[in-house]
C-alpha cells in the first residue's frame, strides 16, 4: 500500500500507482478473516510479500526492509489458527530482523489479540488505530532508534481498545 498524495489514506499501488512509499517500511493488506481456513495462506502469502519487497529493494539500493505493517481494517474475525499464524510471522520476522505492526484492527480482533497476550508479544506500542500512525511511527524509529528499542514512541498514541 502507498499514501495517495496530500491524503492520509493509504490505497494498492496497483491500482493507485501515482500512491508513495516509505523504504524501509511495507503495508500489507488484509482483506477478510484470518482464521483455520486461510492462515496458512495467509502466513505463505505474508512471506512472498515481504520476499518480493526485499528483491526489489535490493535492485534499487535503497534502504533494507525493517517494519512490516498489517493493515487489519478489513479482518473482521480472527480465531486461535489465526492468532498462531500472526504469533509465528512475528517470530519468523523477529528472526530476520523486522518489526511486525499493526493497523486498523476492529474492537473484535483487538479483544482476541489482547485475549491472546499477542499484544503484549508484539508491544501495544506497535499497535496503530490507522495506517498513517503506524507509517509514522516506523518512519519515527527508522530515523531515531532501532526496532528493537524499548523506547516509547513518544507523540504517537498508543491503540486501547480492550
Amino acid at each position: 500500500m502507498g499514501k495517495i498524495q496530500n491524503t492520509e489514506i493509504y490505497r494498492n499501488i496497483e491500482q493507485y500507482p501515482q500512491a508513495t512509499t516509505l523504504s524501509g517500511i511495507i503495508i500489507l493488506h488484509i482483506d477478510g478473516p484470518i482464521y483455520f481456513a486461510n492462515s496458512s495462506y495467509l502466513r505463505d502469502r505474508i512471506g512472498r510479500w515481504i520476499d518480493e519487497e526485499e528483491e526489489k529493494l535490493r535492485k534499487s539500493e535503497e534502504n533494507s526492509l525493517q517494519y512490516i505493517i498489517l493493515d487489519l481494517s478489513a479482518v473482521g474475525i480472527v480465531d486461535t489458527s489465526g492468532i498462531s499464524m500472526l504469533e509465528e510471522v512475528n517470530k519468523i520476522l523477529g528472526r530476520r530482523d523486522l518489526k511486525l505492526v499493526i493497523a486498523n484492527p476492529g474492537a473484535e480482533v483487538m479483544k482476541k489479540l489482547s485475549k491472546s497476550k499477542f499484544t503484549e508479544t508484539i508491544g501495544k506500542e506497535w499497535i496503530h488505530l490507522t495506517v498513517a500512525e503506524a507509517v509514522s511511527a516506523c518512519d519515527f524509529m527508522l530515523h531515531t532508534a532501532k526496532p528493537d528499542s524499548p523506547e516509547k514512541i513518544s507523540g504517537i498514541p498508543e491503540f486501547n481498545n480492550v
